[in-house]
């Protein structure tokens, strides 16, 4: 359940009924740390942030801890110091290719003739029995509805009505044990505790996504620096999930080994110059760039540069829509594709995407209920926080203070353990359509 102690600080007397939560997202660029105080779902305040350059989490996998460790220290005592606490344990959010993800079931049958938390625990202990693979840790679940006897419609909460069994959906992402053991030795070693680990793609999908896209169907696609994590929302329920192993720091290395330039200069060039969209680019176009360090200027064409960076959008692409059509939901995600990350800013994407997917492509746009929380004596100090709420490095940390707030998350730890423990009773429940029953049919 919700860890309502993550952080120690002197401002408890300033904002009652409020809880802060702090978020640690892994990167394969910056290791980012975020510190909330949860008001309500529609009113997150930043207390701190911290980002430390780092590139030692490249697709999911630890490539120096050592690196690694002081970053995450150092990104954490930035957030710290800005929101005058002391961290003590974290959500963690990032994208793994080694991400094993499978919509399942768990069946109990209902012993005392009214479900109660013990039931619903149970339900998942079967499901994991049932997909979860001996030398795979569930990093993350999402439980989509719960069928109670022989009704023909979900609903979300099941306890304390009467029932004979129960069959509760889940959307589960697993992750190799080894993975997880060294992810948790790794946070346990910054002297902070790890309460969830959640992919990245459901949190930037919190941060991203309306109410009405999740509704029609939709898929968001975050395009980070070595993975593209992808998402599928039908009927409000996250129905799909994978991360592909490839992302726009391919695209820099293309750029530097046809051009000739360190990494650095060609993410540099990327950024100043670069475009997907050839169609924009006079192909009689060009520019001088001098390396640093030489004194001779490079003769470079816009239009090869963009070719250059269209070959690899176009191999991330590919590999999205056939995801997308293995798993028989094309014809589901009515709303199209919403874009996300740092590697979907750059110049022409929109029209690039739309035209090589054939379906609607937006980018995502900032969240209303995030905002900076004013209680810094420091002027300057509130003034950087406010520019770094419009920051899209961020979104997906914000995401999973959104995240922890959401109806998908209250409704998916009553699977958890804890849930005995605290035995919350739900009254109400929602009923969703026979529609979204024929979805699972065909996809489980």
């Amino acid at each position: 359940m919700l860890n309502r102690s993550l952080i120690s600080d002197n401002l408890s007397g300033n904002m009652k009924n409020t809880e802060n939560l702090v978020v640690v997202h892994l990167s394969a660029t910056a290791v980012y740390a975020v510190i909330g105080s949860v008001v309500s779902a529609k009113d997150i305040r930043i207390m701190g942030i911290g980002q430390v350059k780092n590139n030692d989490f490249y697709q999911g996998r630890i490539k120096h801890r050592e690196r690694l460790q002081g970053a995450i220290k150092q990104a954490i005592q930035e957030a710290e110091d800005t929101a005058n606490c002391r961290v003590h344990s974290v959500w963690l959010t990032l994208a793994t290719p080694e991400l094993l993800s499978k919509n399942s079931t768990g069946q109990v049958d209902v012993e005392e003739d009214v479900v109660l938390a013990k039931d619903m625990v149970q339900a998942l202990s079967n499901a994991k029995a049932k997909d979860l693979p001996s030398d795979y840790y569930l990093m993350h679940c999402c439980q989509q509805g719960i069928y109670i006897d022989d009704m023909d419609s979900m609903v979300d909460d099941a306890i304390e009505m009467v029932a004979k069994n129960i069959t509760v959906l889940y959307h589960m992402m697993m992750m190799p044990v080894a993975s997880r053991q060294n992810i948790q030795k790794l946070l346990q070693s910054c002297d902070v505790g790890i309460d969830h680990i959640v992919f990245d793609a459901v949190t930037s999908a919190e941060y991203s996504l309306m109410s009405e896209e999740r509704q029609q169907g939709v898929c968001l696609v975050n395009i980070g620096a070595s993975t593209t994590s992808i998402c599928v929302y039908k009927e409000n329920k996250l129905i799909f999930t994978h991360c592909i192993a490839s992302g726009s720091h391919e695209v820099t290395m293309d750029i530097s080994a046809d051009v000739g330039i360190s990494m650095i200069e060609a993410e540099r060039l990327k950024k100043s110059h670069g475009t997907v969209d050839t169609n924009s680019i006079d192909p009689s176009a060009f520019f001088l760039f001098k390396p640093q360090g030489s004194n001779d200027e490079i003769n470079i064409g816009i239009y090869n540069l963009a070719r250059i960076i269209e070959a690899r959008f176009i191999q991330i692409f590919t590999e999205v829509a056939r995801q997308l059509h293995e798993a028989d939901l094309i014809g589901f995600i009515d709303r199209g594709i919403v874009l996300t990350g740092g590697g979907s800013t750059i110049k022409g994407m929109v029209p690039f995407a739309k035209k090589l997917l054939k379906m609607p492509v937006v980018m995502s746009n900032t969240h209303p209920a995030i905002s900076a929380f004013n209680h810094f004596d420091n002027e300057d100090t509130f003034k950087q926080l406010n520019a770094q709420i419009n920051d899209r490095a961020y979104h997906t940390a914000f995401g999973a203070l959104l995240y922890s707030q959401s109806e998908q998350f209250r409704h998916s730890e009553q699977s958890e353990p804890e849930a005995i423990q605290e035995s919350r009773v739900k009254g109400t429940f929602q009923r969703v359509g026979q529609r979204f029953t024929n979805i699972f049919k065909k996809i489980l």
